[in-house]
């Protein structure tokens, strides 16, 4: 195993402790018009991005992201 591997797995087990740690609330979540505007991006990039993987959930007519799911995106890109 090399030397990045492990950072990274460390890096994902202090994550989800982290996420174990605190139960999520409201303020855990941003709506994809919030997410939108706070990124700059269109529908069709988020389009794109929940058909690659992004994990979202729909409440009524509205899309929401976990907002570190968002920030891992950003991370990793």
């Amino acid at each position: 195993m090399k030397k990045n591997d492990s950072i990274q797995i460390f890096k994902k087990l202090e994550d989800i402790d982290k996420r174990l740690e605190k139960p999520l609330t409201v303020d855990d979540y941003v709506s994809e018009r919030d997410a939108k505007k706070m990124l700059k991006r269109g529908t069709t990039w988020f389009w794109e991005k929940r058909n690659q993987g992004l994990p979202w959930f729909k409440l009524g007519a509205e899309v929401y992201y976990k907002r570190s799911d968002l920030l891992s995106l950003f991370q990793n890109q």
